[in-house]
């Protein structure tokens, strides 16, 4: 009974790793949160062993979302509307990384790692279906859209974090001193490759093209260091010249075919200078760059957002109210007409919300997870602690340049990083 038991949480674990960033699915993640809680509840001992070996990890995370809750009791100047986000956000978002952890906590016929992969095998597998759909009838490709997401930022978010799981694989397939637990089948990870690439490549977001290189080079750094002696210099030289092709020949595709880079550097530095126009706010046109082309939206707008943020922070080091919207709602509180909506920064967000201290506690949380992750790696070749590493370092890295610490993108990390702690803590108890 208990192997059933498991074994269809397993497989409710592998639905909402799949629907998390899926439309309409708010229902369905809330029901399967209450299961999981259910199942937490119902292995109580399992939960306790996970708070107790994870203790730092734990307690960081709920200092955390206490002072969320906190900063909007005191000092927020809209706390009504801070307390709902806290609670739908925040303290969600703890319930979700316990119920991460408690379920991988016990020994799955799967492991997280499995089920990320199989997750983003399938819905980029619906995503190409998709595109070849729509080949067929209308005689192009899709560009810079997605079928499964409301928009490319949750698909590529996604495929990113999928990435990590597959680099980590790839690389210990290729080094013999590393090995990489799957239940899965040789050949998948390989499909899962084409996959991805694939659909990321078609949805052309920046973004994911950013985090796509930043794993390229953070995977080439740590093959290269480990397996340095066995290759030798010639075929290290080899290794280099090949990723590096491969990464510029994808950079390349992607520059050319999106028009907005041609003019990014004027209009990101328009931005910057926000002073000096308000079409950033969307009260007015866009402005007009020197040699007479107009900018970017985008980036114009992206610019000149985070370098606002950065001066309200400044400003008011202790925030203004938590809330996914803290950005323009400080804006409107201090007299400027404006009709935006958050800032496009997961940092900026934070940081105009909550204060430096929210973005401290926040960074030491996501900051001891890799150190976490990293020691285990070094220390006893673990490729868990790599991958909890690379995911954590690649969401604050996303943070700087998107609004990610929210909403389903915020749950599916935490419940993702709470498995993988899991798993990781739980080999290392079980060797002691």
């Amino acid at each position: 009974m208990t192997k059933k038991l498991d074994m269809l949480f397993l497989l409710l674990a592998l639905v909402f790793v799949t629907v998390a960033n899926v439309s309409h699915t708010v229902a369905l993640r809330y029901v399967l949160l209450v299961l999981f809680l259910g199942y937490s509840v119902c292995h109580r001992y399992a939960l306790l062993d996970f708070i107790r070996s994870s203790r730092k990890l734990f307690w960081s995370l709920a200092a955390f979302v206490g002072y969320v809750f906190l900063h909007s009791l005191l000092w927020s100047n809209w706390p009504e509307l801070s307390l709902g986000e806290a609670r739908s956000q925040m303290l969600m978002g703890l319930l979700w990384f316990v119920a991460g952890g408690v379920l991988f906590w016990r020994r799955q016929a799967l492991s997280i790692k499995d089920v990320v992969l199989l997750a983003g095998t399938l819905l980029c597998g619906v995503e190409l279906g998709h595109a070849g759909y729509v080949l067929v009838t209308t005689g192009a490709l899709p560009y810079q859209t997605a079928f499964t997401t409301a928009t490319k930022l949750e698909l590529t978010f996604f495929i990113n974090t999928v990435l990590v799981f597959l680099a980590v694989r790839l690389f210990a397939d290729f080094s013999p001193r590393f090995h990489y637990a799957s239940r899965l089948p040789r050949w998948l990870p390989y499909l899962a490759l084409l996959l991805l690439l694939s659909v990321s490549l078609m949805a052309g977001a920046r973004n994911g093209l950013i985090g796509m290189v930043y794993l390229a080079f953070s995977m080439l750094g740590v093959f290269l260091y480990w397996e340095r002696k066995r290759l030798g210099w010639r075929k290290a030289l080899l290794i280099v010249f090949v990723i590096c092709a491969a990464v510029g020949a994808m950079a390349g595709y992607a520059f050319h075919k999106d028009t907005r880079n041609q003019v990014f550097a004027g209009s990101a530095d328009m931005g910057w200078h926000y002073q000096t126009s308000k079409g950033w706010l969307r009260t007015e046109p866009y402005p007009v760059m020197a040699n007479g082309q107009g900018v970017d939206p985008s980036a114009y707008e992206r610019t000149a957002w985070i370098s606002r943020g950065l001066d309200l922070i400044r400003d008011n080091p202790l925030g203004y109210g938590y809330g996914r919207n803290a950005f323009t709602r400080a804006l409107t509180h201090l007299g400027i007409e404006n009709k935006l909506g958050h800032s496009h920064s997961g940092f900026i967000d934070l940081g105009v919300g909550l204060g430096v201290p929210g973005i401290l506690l926040w960074l030491l949380f996501c900051l001891s997870l890799m150190f976490t992750g990293l020691r285990r790696f070094v220390r006893g070749q673990n490729t868990t602690g790599l991958v909890l590493a690379l995911v954590v370092g690649g969401f604050v890295g996303r943070m700087l340049i998107e609004s990610i610490q929210r909403d389903h993108l915020l749950h599916l990390f935490l419940f993702i990083v709470g498995a993988l702690l899991a798993e990781l803590l739980r080999e290392e108890s079980q060797r002691a």
